[in-house]
């Protein structure tokens, strides 16, 4: 039987291919450096023949000691080169993963998962005391106005009644006349109505009385008629404003009378103050107290102006458009100034002591053991030296932005005097030219040496 060569056993395949490999790759940079061409002696070439072969033979016993690692490498990947990077595999591609749905932690889940625990027993509130409501004694009123008067007459009595809205004790009667005056008593004569109430037993205390706006026209008494301002027409409007003076003093009445207010008009405003002026002169010298409304309405110069400041402070508007009646707020300041004077007259009022009588038992006596003699106190007019006067637990409140008013709740008149013409150069010289005043010797600013 013919025996055929055997093949070299698989890691004898791996060796020689390993020694192959390594010999040309020592070899490969001696011919590109050409440094065989330098070896000339055929020991040398033996010399690194020799080398080559003992090198392989270190290299390839390691690699027989491996059990075949490499040959299995090259076993399992057919076709793959030395040299070459694997090619990279192919993934079956992944299902996309479920997104994840974060739930909020609740807390009826603490309440499913912790132990029940027993609710507090809540105990039903106390009843609460039911509000005491103390209700205000209700006061008759015992002090009477009667307002009287035109047009103006009837705005300022409805400022009154709400600037004396807080003293119930106090009644404030609307007896007015739109249109109505002193000149035309074929329209409305109010010497005769004033003496008409007197008579009947009207209850008043006080008469407030504002007229005016209508009286410049000519006036008929029993000497003919007289024009606006003649001497005639004064003489008469003074007749029958001592008529109501008259009228009123008899009837027991205090008699408060009311200036008419600026008007819009040069020549209106010029008619009112001139009526203004008679009135105020025959009421002053009856001792019948006087409410000048021409400054509380006025601007700074003492001209008209439609607003202004109002009982507490606000600037409001004051007169209608047609410049002569009041408004709401225009009304109730012009009624505070006339509560000024009702006021007065009340605290004058309460302050006469009335009739007291005291019964003294008489000495080592006892209490009704006897008859007492009675001590009458004669009537006084004034509080006599060293009388106890009781205070009331609060005082009246006083608003701090009223206007300045006197002792006697008498308004304070401002005079607005002319500027000099001397005045007038000195305020042009040193506000519209900034020049310095001379200063007067003494001053602090005088300096001049020496000393004057």
């Amino acid at each position: 039987m013919k025996t055929l060569p055997q093949s070299p056993a698989p890691d004898e395949r791996m060796t020689f291919e390993v020694a192959s490999v390594t010999l040309a790759s020592m070899f490969l940079p001696l011919a590109q450096g050409r440094i065989l061409a330098r070896v000339h002696s055929r020991r040398s070439v033996v010399t690194a023949l020799a080398v080559s072969v003992a090198t392989a033979v270190s290299i390839s016993l390691p690699a027989m000691a491996q059990e075949g690692d490499a040959l299995r490498f090259f076993q399992q990947n057919p076709g793959r080169a030395l040299f070459r990077p694997a090619p990279a595999q192919r993934l079956a591609p992944r299902a996309p993963e479920r997104a994840r749905i974060i739930r909020p932690r609740r807390f009826e889940d603490d309440e499913q998962s912790a132990p029940r625990r027993a609710a507090p027993a809540i105990r039903a509130p106390s009843a609460l005391p039911a509000p005491v409501v103390v209700e205000k004694p209700s006061v008759p009123p015992s002090f009477f106005v009667q307002v009287m008067g035109d047009s103006l007459g009837e705005l300022m009595s409805a400022g009154l009644t709400e600037q004396l809205a807080e003293k119930p004790e106090i009644a404030v009667v609307r007896n007015t006349r739109s249109s109505s005056g002193l000149v035309r008593q074929d329209y409305h004569d109010w010497p005769k109505v004033l003496k008409d109430l007197i008579d009947r037993k009207e209850r008043m205390d006080v008469v407030v009385m504002m007229v005016g706006s209508n009286d410049r026209q000519t006036i008929r008494d029993e000497t003919g008629a007289h024009e606006f301002r003649s001497d005639g027409w004064s003489a008469a409007y003074a007749k029958r404003i001592d008529a109501l003076i008259n009228t009123a003093r008899e009837g027991g009445v205090k008699l408060v009378w009311v200036g008419v207010p600026v008007m819009q008009g040069q020549r209106f405003a010029a008619d009112m103050l001139f009526v203004n002026t008679l009135a105020k002169e025959r009421v002053t010298r009856a001792n019948v107290p006087y409410v000048d409304l021409w400054e509380g309405f006025a601007n700074d110069q003492g001209q008209y102006a439609s607003t202004g400041p109002s009982v507490i402070g606000e600037l409001v508007r004051l007169r209608t458009a047609d410049g002569i009646h009041f408004t709401k707020a225009g009304g109730r300041k012009a009624g505070f100034f006339v509560a000024k004077e009702i006021d007065s007259e009340l605290t004058r009022r309460r302050s006469d002591p009335a009739v007291a009588s005291l019964v003294l038992p008489p000495p080592g006596t006892a209490p009704g053991s006897g008859e007492a003699p009675s001590i009458v106190l004669p009537e006084l007019s004034q509080p006599f030296a060293g009388a106890i006067v009781q205070r009331p637990a609060a005082g009246a409140v006083v608003a701090l932005t009223t206007p300045p008013v006197s002792v006697g709740a008498v308004l304070l008149a401002r005079r607005i005097q002319p500027q000099s013409n001397e005045m007038q150069i000195l305020v042009e010289q040193t506000l519209g030219y900034g020049r310095p005043t001379i200063a007067k010797p003494g001053r602090a600013d005088d300096f001049r040496w020496p000393r004057q």
